[in-house]
């Protein structure tokens, strides 16, 4: 009886473990028959994708946004601006040659006056009471004089008091010319011609070198000029000649002029060179002292290819930017390899790597990397 159990048992288990067999055998065909089954269905998926893609040209949807510029070429100037004030030669502080009481000012403020002219009277009565005493002095020394020299033309007398007598008066003669020379320095007059710019003193008051200060200023304003001191790293960029723009920021002025003379010497204290600039036009505007902006260029170009050096990457060796590239339906990303031939804080100059009509990201540079899918909006 247990050897009965025993072979029922046996052929049970025998039984299960071919149907367990067989069962897995099953699953593992139908999960080939799956597989085989997905790798279809994504390969027709991927061509109804394109195919989409194809006949949806607006729907970018993995797309990224970027701002584009195209590259044309055009003349370029890199500025850089140094300030400048306007000058006159003939700007003159007029003073006394000797110190006396202002008298009479004869002139105004805004007047013009001719050199020579005068335009003030000094107290003289100094000079004028010493040249009256010179004068008696003198008509006594004269009649002495012709009195020695008609005895000495007659024999009569020595040699040596008409010699006196011809001494003191010729002396009397120079001292009177003297005297009036120095009394003509209580007149003052215009030492150039120009225009009576401010008045400094009042009559009655005492001016001169020693004791007060000028009694006005004349300017002729014919003759002004920009003076400006240049940093020497410009030395080789300003050109005698050369056109720049001159801004007057307090009276709202701007004009374009030519540079009129540069400096042979650098000033060892502030390592700076001197440029001078002759207005042409607009001289009744401008006044001494006045502040002057000067804008001059230190590189140019009429056919240069500029992009802002922000744009500007590089790779540790090279430098390089993004531009787009059609690829059949899509704008992609690209890398171009760039040869800088100056740069600048805010433009750069491009010798080699682009060439007019590529397409420059300008915005979303940040966000995309090479082979990026992109679209191009203008906001």
């Amino acid at each position: 009886m247990k050897n009965i159990l025993l072979i029922l048992t046996v052929l049970l288990a025998a039984s299960c473990g071919s149907t367990s067999k067989d069962e897995l055998t099953k699953k593992r065909d139908e999960l080939v028959e799956k597989e085989k089954e997905l790798v279809t269905v994504k390969k027709e998926v991927l061509e109804l994708k394109k195919e989409i893609e194809k006949l949806d040209t607006t729907a970018r949807t993995n797309a990224i946004a970027v701002m584009a510029t195209e590259i044309s070429t055009g003349a370029f100037k890199n500025p850089f601006q140094i300030q400048g004030l306007v000058e006159s030669d003939k700007n003159v502080l007029v003073s006394p040659e000797v110190p006396a009481k202002l008298m009479k000012i004869y002139v105004r403020e805004g007047q013009r006056v001719s050199k020579g002219q005068v335009i003030a009277s000094l107290d003289g009565s100094t000079a004028s009471s010493q040249i009256a005493e010179l004068e008696g002095a003198l008509s006594l020394a004269r009649t002495n004089f012709e009195k020695q020299q008609r005895l000495w033309k007659q024999k009569i007398g020595s040699e040596m008091q008409f010699l006196q007598a011809k001494n003191q008066y010729e002396n009397l003669q120079n001292s009177i010319t003297t005297a009036r020379t120095q009394l003509g320095k209580y007149s003052l007059r215009a030492p150039i011609s120009g225009t009576v710019d401010e008045i400094m003193a009042n009559e009655g008051e005492l001016v001169g070198s020693l004791t007060g200060g000028p009694v006005m200023r004349i300017v002729n304003m014919s003759d002004i000029k920009i003076k400006a001191n240049v940093s020497e790293k410009y030395l080789g960029q300003l050109k005698k000649g050369q056109t720049v723009k001159v801004k007057f920021p307090s009276i709202g002025l701007e004009m374009e002029e030519k540079v009129s003379a540069i400096g042979n010497v650098i000033d060892a204290n502030n390592r700076t060179f001197v440029i001078y600039i002759k207005p042409s036009k607009n001289l009744s505007q401008l006044k001494p002292n006045l502040l002057a902006l000067i804008t001059a260029y230190d590189f140019e170009d009429k056919n240069a290819i500029s992009i802002p050096t922000k744009l500007v990457r590089t790779d540790g060796e090279k430098n390089f930017v993004y531009t787009i590239k059609t690829n059949g339906s899509k704008k992609v990303v690209e890398k171009r390899f760039i040869v800088i031939e100056k740069q600048f804080p805010s433009q750069t100059v491009i010798k080699s790597g682009l060439e007019p009509g590529d397409l420059l990201i300008t915005e979303g540079v940040n966000s995309v990397i090479v082979g990026d899918e992109v679209k191009i909006v203008t906001e």
